[in-house]
């Protein structure tokens, strides 16, 4: 007995013991834990020196990416675009931000980052804010925009198999003395939109013996025409092509203006469904007489009808391959639409928004008629359809006008070009300098009469 008392006796000191050296793990694993070196703490300096290096990362590659805009083009990242972007990926805390707001340099777990690499703090207000307060308006010319551009000796040039038009290659080059306009804001009212005062001009040759060498429009044709100038199509839409010669470092995307644009600019707003344009503001969305449309309807091809797949992978049979051959009873949807900008419940003619969008488009003035990259088919009855890129002339405006025709033939048509250029929203008063007054480039040249239109030597439907 007294055996077993003993041994019972040393199992309760074990035990208490074994409590004993478990505290002081306990306590031991603690201060690991916590405290300035503890493990916790040293994770989330782990964790935010990582944070940092990405941070720094972010930062250097922004400058990397600024320096090579210079030489080979793209688009700027400006230091308040960079910031809201860390921000928004959770990169940089809403402090952090503050902190940034006034200083240059911030230090997150051990990594200092300068962000004065990206330009200098500003308190500027915006050109976006600028206008929504009125101190910007529709019609005014940014005076230093060509100053920003990304390469001032840009060219563009495009082909016959891209245009349709067998006369050879149309060149633009960039022209310093381009004036640019204020169009507005985007639709979500987040960016300011500008324009050129006046379309920009092709290459001209005043020695040339093809006359249209001698004037300053964009001369389109036949499928080709038609095709590359639609969105729906192809992602290198070739007025696109054209007009990104003007990109600039404040620019987020420079590109032909398309009818989408001018509604947005006049207040419209075009159901598709219902096959009416209304004034966005206009609660009842009452139909404006002026617009034209048939959205909802389709052509039915007939045998000896002509379609612009038939032609394209016929005329160019490698390129075009993946395209299906046309077939009597198949049909093409109706898209083109367009209003007339001379009456009166569109377009002010005495406001700065008709001076900048329509004056001088008709070809009886000084023709500065210009494309859209707004293709459409458009249909006359049940006889034929039309195919081709929009466009602002003669008082109209539109998606949609005849390059190519069903019924068999070819219809050049020779317009100018109008670039329109979206601005960073981070793009201040200080970036890019605002006037009310300017003059346009004089334009001495008419718009060339009407092409009679040449059979087509393609795509005929045989079944």
């Amino acid at each position: 007995m007294r055996e077993l008392k003993q041994n019972k006796g040393i199992t309760l000191i074990a035990l208490v013991i074994t409590i004993i050296v478990l505290l002081i793990l306990v306590g031991i694993s603690i201060s690991m834990l916590s405290g300035d070196n503890g493990i916790l703490n040293k994770a989330v300096q782990a964790k935010d020196a990582t944070r940092g290096g990405e941070v720094q990362e972010t930062v250097t590659l922004a400058v990397a990416n600024n320096t090579g805009v210079d030489y080979i083009g793209g688009t700027k990242q400006t230091r308040a675009e960079v910031i809201a972007q860390l921000h928004a990926d959770g990169k940089l805390t809403d402090s952090e931000v503050a902190t940034l707001e006034e200083n240059d340099v911030i230090t997150i777990g051990g990594i200092t980052i300068d962000f004065s690499v990206l330009g200098s703090i500003s308190n500027a207000k915006t050109l976006v804010q600028a206008f929504k307060d009125g101190e910007i308006n529709v019609g005014d010319y940014i005076t230093n925009y060509n100053s920003t551009l990304n390469n001032s000796n840009a060219t563009a040039s495009l082909t016959s198999e891209e245009t349709g038009f067998d006369g050879g290659a149309q060149t633009y080059k960039v022209n310093t003395n381009t004036t640019w306009r204020v169009l507005g804001l985007n639709k979500d009212e987040t960016q300011l939109v500008i324009t050129t005062g006046s379309p920009i001009k092709k290459e001209m040759d005043s020695s040339a013996t093809d006359d249209w060498k001698k004037d300053p429009y964009l001369y389109l044709d036949k499928a080709e025409g038609w095709y590359n100038t639609n969105d729906e199509l192809v992602s290198n839409n070739i007025l696109d092509k054209v007009c990104a010669i003007y990109a600039g470092r404040y620019a987020t995307a420079t590109k032909s203006m398309r009818i989408e644009d001018i509604n947005v600019a006049l207040g419209l707003t075009l159901d598709k469904n219902s096959n009416k344009i209304y004034k966005t503001a206009d609660e009842s969305k009452t139909a404006l007489t002026a617009y034209q449309g048939n959205f909802g309807q389709s052509y039915t091809y007939k045998t000896n009808d002509y379609a612009p797949e038939n032609y394209l992978k016929a005329k160019y049979p490698s390129k075009y391959s993946s395209l299906t051959n046309k077939k009597s009873g198949d049909s093409v949807d109706v898209t083109a639409f367009g209003y007339m900008y001379t009456d009166s419940s569109i377009v002010d003619q005495s406001s700065k928004l008709y001076d900048v969008l329509f004056k001088g488009t008709e070809s009886g003035s000084n023709g500065k008629s210009y494309w859209l990259a707004s293709s459409g088919v458009y249909m006359n009855g049940s006889d034929y359809c039309n195919f081709g890129p929009g466009a602002v002339v003669e008082g109209s405006a539109g998606a949609g006008s005849a390059l190519f025709i069903s019924r068999g033939h070819s219809l050049a048509q020779w317009y100018a070009v109008r670039p329109v250029v979206y601005l960073q929203s981070g793009v201040t008063v200080d970036d890019l300098s605002i006037s009310s007054s300017g003059s346009e480039e004089n334009w001495t040249t008419t718009l060339p009469n009407s092409y009679s239109g040449i059979p087509l030597e393609y795509g005929q439907i045989t079944e």
